[in-house]
């Protein structure tokens, strides 16, 4: 179509027809826009029909072409538009006659903690009779309160870059790998002597508190494993605190968190912490015990580590081991999310799916 026969102004009008089309957000723009451009009197339609009159001879067959074939177009076009507002005009008005003002309004989604804060702050709970407060600490660590206060060993297979994440070019910084830095730095609060020559825990005569938190480890995901997880970690320093009340203290916590009738067994092990170690594991509630993937086959999952404190970590805290002693005891808060509510793969409860996460009120 020769566009250039056209006057200037109906040129401009029909490259803008389109964005004026889909402008007309309703039926009465739509009639005003066909008007100015199909509409009987004074439209573009009717100038070029005037100009097609007047036009010579030698010109009216090209010049009709080129009329004609625009109309058409814009005829065409409003015509497809004015479909649509209609339909949606009838989907509103569907609407308005569907909508009942005496019912009341939907309420909002209410948020609420995720579960597994709901599961941490219900084993904190588990521990607070028992005279246990929450201390917390930094997830950016030092090598020093995250390793070496821990009388963790320089070629320990932990300090390297495959299982901690370290921040490039911050010498001696990186994420925490557990919760154990928060009991280095209680440890070294309590163990300074202030200017009566006392320390703090001379003076309360003991101290027993847990430390809720995240931490990051080079873990590959799969049902029982994430390079960022939960843990809460305890820990009690006293006079004469032995194995046995290490024991006790895990068996009654153990059963308030899984029932009366938890099945649970300590196992020797080795911490570079606690001296002597042990690991305390939970008969599988997936599968009573038969084996399956998340206890692999054994029965058993492991559920936490715990043993009496190394004299080491007492002393680098300025606590005479002769003197005092104590236990401390770290649990995975995923692991036992999955105990608590049967449920055999971790890797749910990071997917944010509501549908899920709904259903987790049994860890409250």
């Amino acid at each position: 179509m020769e566009l250039s026969l056209l006057p200037n102004d109906i040129q401009e009008a029909h490259r803008d027809f389109p964005a004026s089309l889909a402008g007309c957000a309703d039926l009465d723009a739509l009639m005003r826009l066909k008007g100015a451009f199909v509409g009987r009197d004074g439209s573009h339609a009717a100038r070029l029909m005037d100009l097609l009159k007047a036009a010579p001879k030698e010109q009216k067959r090209e010049l009709g072409a080129a009329v004609n074939t625009l109309k058409q177009q814009w005829e065409e076009a409003l015509k497809t538009r004015q479909g649509e507002l209609e339909q949606a005009r009838q989907r509103d008005a569907a609407l308005a006659k569907a909508w009942d003002p005496d019912l009341p309004p939907p309420l909002p989604t209410r948020g609420a903690l995720h579960p597994l804060n709901r599961l941490m702050e219900r084993m904190v709970d588990v521990f607070r009779p028992l005279g246990y407060h929450v201390e917390e600490g930094p997830e950016a660590e030092t090598e020093a309160h995250n390793f070496d206060g821990l009388n963790i060993p320089q070629d320990h297979p932990a300090r390297g870059s495959a299982d901690t994440f370290y921040f490039k070019g911050q010498d001696g910084l990186l994420l925490r790998t557990h919760t154990s830095p928060v009991q280095v730095r209680v440890l070294r609060r309590i163990g300074a002597r202030g200017a009566d020559g006392l320390s703090e825990l001379e003076r309360s005569g003991g101290i027993r508190f847990l430390a809720p938190g995240r931490v990051y480890r080079k873990d590959e995901i799969d049902p029982t494993h994430s390079p960022m997880f939960h843990q809460v970690e305890g820990m009690i320093v006293g006079k004469g605190i032995g194995m046995h009340h290490l024991k006790g203290t895990l068996a009654y916590a153990m059963k308030a968190l899984f029932g009366p009738g938890a099945d649970v067994r300590f196992r020797p092990s080795y911490f570079p912490f606690v001296e002597p170690g042990a690991e305390m594991d939970v008969r599988c509630p997936l599968c009573g015990g038969a084996g399956c993937r998340v206890c692999k086959s054994s029965g058993w999952v492991e559920l936490l580590g715990a043993g009496l404190l190394h004299p080491n970590i007492l002393a680098m805290a300025g606590i005479d081991p002769a003197v005092w002693s104590g236990f401390a005891f770290g649990m995975g808060v995923e692991r036992t999310a999955m105990m608590v509510s049967q449920t055999p793969d971790l890797r749910l409860f990071f997917e944010n799916d509501q549908r899920f996460l709904k259903t987790m009120g049994g860890l409250d």
